[in-house]
């Protein structure tokens, strides 16, 4: 899995960089086990030095054969952001591949021998 990190309006020290890494990309890695998936990770601070609900982890996944996911979280400070986006994106990536599995089966389980038709 490719993982883009960057931040906007902020430095990223290697201590956010290592949260990101386990906090993160290590629970979204178990769904894209390919090497042309792709994580796409944004740490903005939208009101620089001013303080307050200003900080937000914009996350978006890409999988093959899926279309993109993206989720953007706020927050106080970046670790509540990251940690609620690695939740929103756990139900959304869980549902969305979900989903993908009852069309290709048409809600069969893959072992009932049935004839499954093709979409």
């Amino acid at each position: 899995m490719k993982v883009l990190l960057r931040g906007v309006h902020l430095d990223l020290s290697d201590a956010l960089r290592a949260y990101v890494d386990e906090h993160l990309v290590s629970h979204i890695e178990r769904f894209a086990d390919d090497e042309a998936a792709e994580i796409d990770i944004s740490l903005v601070d939208t009101n620089g030095p001013k303080g307050g609900v200003d900080k937000e982890c914009r996350v978006t996944v890409r999988l093959p054969g899926l279309s993109a996911v993206h989720v953007t979280e706020t927050a106080d400070s970046l670790f509540p952001a990251i940690d609620a986006s690695r939740d929103r994106l756990e139900k959304t990536l869980k549902r969305t591949l979900e989903k993908r599995r009852d069309a290709h089966t048409a809600g069969l389980p893959q072992d009932t021998g049935a004839d499954v038709p093709t979409y």
